[in-house]
């Protein structure tokens, strides 16, 4: 709808007004005509029978002419108390000539009647109600009989002053609505303004506002049927807001840990250049190309970091993981790493392990980042046994090696972005654990540290969530994720 809501409501408003109106005058009428017609019907009636008990059973005995001359008065009598119409006029003997009355005497003389009842008989054969052509124009019968007198009442009307009594009532009703159609209207249009004030507010609100300031909008005066729009729209600024905080944070945090290792190709590039020791030059490169691939690594961590969001995972298609095949295929990345290093790098699977919802990809850098960190830590010819294992309703990814572990009391901090143990040699970004950890809340997974029973080492668990019933593993592609932390 490219028009304004305003025009789109006031328009269509008063369409279904003007329906529903016509509608409602069209049931009106036919209601109308069915009303007259049993209203006139006992008004005839009773006329009928009012005239033949004033008449009387000597009706044949008395002065019938002055009776009639009477009845040709009744015209100007009637036209001293109608009251005058000013929306269309109506003749002086419109009703008269059409709502008439006879009295006929059995031997077929006609004994009064009504200034401009015609001169044929109305009457039919039985008393009642009946209809009766005359002229071609149907009329509406009552006849009445006496018998002492020997003479018949007959009340009659034509058929066209009903129709035209409805329709003169359906004019009125469409004079009424032409009236009220241009207020009807104009009241709408006030009411839908007043309806979305709130939303000018709002869209003022959100137009005076800086590029910079995403606090959320006030919902405290907005109307129920605006709240989820709102309540989007805020939601909207809360992922900006994030977002930009994200981008501040991946600045700050590369600028601070990239300025020492930048320091340090400046410096071995300057002792490279500055020297003629060829010993002296190849050193100053090995620690130049050192310190590129640790530079490499921080950034390469960093991003992963900040792609590693609620938005950026849960609207990719969550698939039926298979941690047993992810690992493998992570640990054949890994094994000449391991094989450099002289590490023994061995997978124990269980068989028939579930599958569980999750994002495959952000399990592989799970894998990867805590094997990756074992064999790193590890010293020549250590070890790492990484294991995956069905445990209640969790499965399991265990990644243990024999490396100089992590003390107690510092197990808690080593999931904190870029902490690292004082005198640790291992080259690192400190944030390995802090990605598992990311990857764990997006997965509403759980992370332990432990050390073994036995020796030196690390052993760290994660715990992925799974679907049993009856007897069958379910694994659910689609689920809400729940941040632990916006």
């Amino acid at each position: 709808m490219k028009s304004s809501i305003r025009k789109f409501l006031l328009i269509n408003l008063l369409i279904a007004i003007l329906i529903t109106t016509s509608l409602t005058a069209i049931g009106n009428y036919y209601l109308d005509q069915k009303d007259i017609k049993e209203h006139l019907d006992m008004l005839m009636a009773v006329s009928a029978l009012s005239y033949q008990a004033l008449l009387g059973d000597d009706v044949r005995e008395r002065s019938l002419n002055k009776i009639q001359d009477n009845l040709k008065n009744i015209t100007n009598k009637i036209e001293a108390y109608r009251p005058k119409r000013h929306i269309y006029k109506i003749k002086e003997d419109y009703f008269l000539n059409k709502f008439n009355f006879q009295v006929w005497a059995d031997d077929g003389k006609l004994l009064l009647h009504s200034d401009n009842a015609p001169k044929i008989p109305l009457n039919i054969n039985t008393d009642g109600f009946g209809d009766h052509i005359i002229n071609k124009e149907q009329w509406r019968i009552f006849t009445t009989y006496n018998p002492i007198a020997k003479v018949r009442t007959v009340v009659g009307e034509l058929y066209d002053t009903r129709n035209e009594l409805g329709q003169r009532i359906a004019q009125d009703d469409i004079y009424i609505m032409l009236l009220t159609f241009p207020l009807s209207g104009l009241l709408i249009w006030m009411i839908i303004g007043r309806g979305l004030k709130s939303l000018d507010r709002i869209a003022q609100e959100v137009s005076n506002r800086a590029p910079s300031y995403l606090e959320q909008v006030n919902l405290s005066d907005v109307p129920d049927e605006i709240k989820p729009l709102i309540d989007e729209l805020n939601k909207l600024f809360f992922r900006l807001k994030e977002g930009f905080e994200r981008e501040k944070r991946f600045a700050a945090d590369a600028a601070h840990e990239l300025r020492t290792p930048l320091a340090a190709l400046k410096a071995q590039a300057q002792v490279a250049l500055n020297t003629n020791n060829i010993d002296e030059k190849n050193e100053a490169l090995h620690k130049l190309i050192s310190s590129v691939n640790r530079s490499t690594h921080i950034v390469q961590q960093l991003l992963t970091m900040s792609k590693l969001v609620p938005e950026a995972t849960t609207n990719e298609i969550m698939d039926n993981v298979n941690l047993t095949k992810i690992t493998r295929e992570v640990l054949a990345m890994l094994a000449p790493t391991a094989i450099e290093k002289h590490i023994e790098l061995a997978f124990e699977p269980e068989e028939r392990v579930p599958k569980f919802p999750g994002n495959a990809i952000a399990i592989g850098i799970l894998i990867r980042n805590l094997v990756d960190n074992a064999i790193r830590y590890c010293d020549i010819n250590g070890h790492v046994l990484v294991r995956v294992y069905k445990k209640q309703r969790e499965v399991v990814l265990e990644v243990a090696d024999n490396g100089p572990g992590i003390a107690l009391e510092m197990q808690p901090l080593v999931f904190e972005r870029f902490f690292r143990i004082l005198g640790n040699k291992s080259p690192g970004s400190g944030l390995g654990l802090a990605i598992v950890k990311q990857i764990c809340v997006l997965h509403n997974a759980r992370v332990t540290l432990s050390s073994p029973t036995e020796g030196t080492g690390l052993i760290v668990q994660v715990f992925f969530f799974f679907f049993f019933f009856f007897g069958i593993y379910s694994a659910i592609i689609s689920f809400a994720y729940i941040p632990l932390s916006p």
